[in-house]
């Protein structure tokens, strides 16, 4: 067995069958990935134990045996037990100041004002240490590298999208950070229905001018350019209307005069 803090590898046991794989505790889900694949929300657990070295976990359907090691079974015993709050997982102190933008969760923004020391709402100060932003369609992405220029060098800009959303793939929320020049280092949940992602300025960035990569998402409304470059389109010829007839008239009329004007002096 190999730990690597919240993910370790081990052998996991569930009725008959067996497999060798890896465990997680992502948020507040205990997660393997094996032969088989496992999910545990931590509600639905009814009774949990370390027997052996091992983490023994009943639901109402079944009870699984993480083969862990000495050690680990007994810290992720207590970390099921008591889970981190929301706050301690997004690292939000008493002297924090944080910017929230396109967050309309209004039970968390009003714990968020009672925690956090300042809350700029719809606006992000220049240097802002810590940014909500929430993500709900592709065309919003575009607004991360608008964020990155206020961060400071260790700020932190936590993406805020929902989980499992059609709107926008989590692939799409990595390509766009990279594209901003940010890492991300962390997932926690943080609700039910929404994931937070943490973004920072990777070290060898710090310090340095702001360069981005393109991000390509497609626009919801054609651009004013693609507009300009549509060929106009001709007016179709129809029947003069009456001014016109009237011009052709009065061109007709001069062209007449000018013929016997020419006669005469001849």
């Amino acid at each position: 067995m190999v730990s690597m803090g919240l993910e370790a590898e081990c052998t996991v046991r569930v009725g008959r069958k067996i497999s060798a794989g890896t465990a997680q505790l992502e948020g507040e889900r205990l997660i393997f990935r094996g032969e088989f694949r496992l999910e545990i929300p931590f509600e639905d657990i009814r009774s949990i134990a370390v027997e052996a070295n091992a983490l023994i976990v009943s639901t109402a359907d079944q009870e699984a045996r993480f083969e862990l090691g000495a050690g680990v079974a007994d810290r992720w015993i207590q970390l099921i037990k008591q889970p981190k709050g929301l706050f301690e997982k997004l690292e939000i102190g008493q002297s924090t100041r944080v910017a929230v933008v396109d967050i309309r969760d209004a039970a968390f923004l009003t714990a968020l004002r009672r925690r956090a020391a300042s809350v700029a709402e719809g606006r992000v100060p220049q240097g802002a240490p810590v940014i909500f932003f929430g993500v709900e369609t592709k065309d919003a992405l575009r607004k991360i590298q608008l964020l990155r220029a206020r961060m400071t060098d260790a700020g932190v800009l936590w993406l805020i999208r929902q989980k499992g959303s059609k709107a926008v793939a989590e692939t799409e929320v990595y390509q766009a950070v990279r594209a901003a020049g940010l890492v991300d280092t962390k997932v926690v949940a943080f609700s039910k229905t929404h994931t937070a992602h943490k973004c920072v300025i990777p070290l060898e960035l710090r310090g340095r001018p702001i360069t981005h990569r393109f991000f390509s998402a497609p626009p919801s409304t054609p651009s004013l350019e693609s507009r300009e470059a549509r060929p106009k389109k001709k007016a179709p010829k129809g029947p003069a209307t009456p001014s016109a007839r009237s011009t052709q008239r009065a061109s007709a009329r001069k062209g007449a005069a000018g013929g016997k004007a020419k006669k005469k002096t001849g």
